[in-house]
């Protein structure tokens, strides 16, 4: 299976939350105990092999917003959540 990541121009959730904990000069460690999500758990979000569930999970979501900033809009777009999207959770990388 592809990863969503690996789509040329892609722009996925992991890409985000690690764009996003880039910029701000976050370790994986260190956004993990801000948004209060497991250590394991980001790791596998930021590589595209986890997917946090709004119905199920979006205080995870909410609290990667709350300790990162960046558009929550844009975080449940690309996590396949919004209600108002349609489409493969990604943004960019042709149609």
């Amino acid at each position: 299976m592809q990863s969503l990541k690996s789509r040329e121009g892609a722009l996925t959730l992991g890409s985000y939350v690690q764009m996003l904990r880039s910029e701000r000069g976050f370790s994986l460690r260190e956004l993990s105990k801000r948004a209060q999500i497991g250590l394991s758990t980001l790791c596998r979000l930021e590589n595209d092999v986890y997917v946090p569930s709004v119905q199920k999970n979006i205080e995870a979501i909410d609290r990667l917003w709350t300790a990162l900033g960046g558009d929550m809009n844009q975080m449940l777009q690309l996590s396949r959540r919004c209600p108002l999207c349609r489409g493969g959770g990604t943004i960019g990388g042709g149609a």
